[in-house]
This record gives C-alpha cells, sequence and structure tokens, in this order.
C-alpha cells in the first residue's frame, strides 16, 4: 500500500508503479500455484483414468456381478501412491479400503477406494476435524 494513504497527499506515479508492480507480483505466484495444482490434478486424473481402463491378466477388465469396475492391488497401489505391502498391512489391520477377494484375488471396487480417500480428507492439522 502506498504510503499517502492515511493523508490527503495523492499518490506519485512512483508510488502508483511500485504498487501494481507488487500486486501484479502477487497475481503471477497466485497463477503459479494453480498452474501446479492444475497439473498435480491433472496427473492424478490421469491416473485413476489409466487404472480404471488398465486390463487384468487376462486381457480382460475385471467387473463385479453388478457391473463395478473392480481395480487390482497395483491399481489401487498406483492411486493411493502407497505400496502393496501397505495395502497388505490394511487388510490385516481393517483401516484400510474395503476389497473383495474374487477367485483368490483381492479386488478393489472403484467406489471404494474413493470412499476411502474422502474419508481421510483434512479441514486442519489438529483437533476435531482432523480426520
Amino acid at each position: 500500500m502506498s504510503r499517502h494513504a492515511d493523508t490527503d497527499e495523492a499518490p506519485s506515479s512512483a508510488d502508483l508503479l511500485r504498487d501494481l508492480r507488487i500486486a501484479a507480483t502477487g497475481a503471477r505466484r497466485a497463477l503459479a500455484v494453480a498452474e501446479r495444482a492444475l497439473e498435480t490434478v491433472a496427473e492424478k486424473a490421469d491416473t485413476l483414468s489409466g487404472a480404471v481402463y488398465r486390463t487384468n491378466d487376462l486381457g480382460a477388465m475385471a467387473f463385479a456381478a453388478t457391473g463395478e469396475v473392480l481395480l487390482t492391488t497395483d491399481d489401487v497401489a498406483g492411486i493411493l501412491r502407497c505400496s502393496k505391502a501397505t495395502l497388505a498391512r490394511w487388510r490385516v489391520l481393517g483401516t484400510g479400503p474395503g476389497y473383495v477377494k474374487k477367485q483368490g484375488r483381492i479386488l478393489y471396487r472403484a467406489e471404494a477406494i474413493e470412499t476411502f480417500v474422502t474419508s481421510k480428507e483434512r479441514t486442519k492439522t489438529r483437533g476435531v476435524g482432523a480426520g
């Protein structure tokens, strides 16, 4: 803000130019942050769509009897960016996303993964609402 803000004196053109440069710098920084956030969202969307459309070992997508897409542990590990060992530990502890066992294979419903991720959202770092 200009140093003339609390006086009746009009700001000089140098002050106005400085204030505009400061505002422009802030806007450029905000735009850069927004662009990085969009890139991250796009990468996650690509990962998810790749996992959903990736075929399994038999060359066909895995579907539940209801027509839901079932994801393999490899797919889910990629989506959640964790290891298959972490998923196995979560299954033992009962803390991870819900899964089904079909013909000896561990599979996850895409909806269960979305619900799991949503349940981990936080609104603050401590106390109530910290998830």
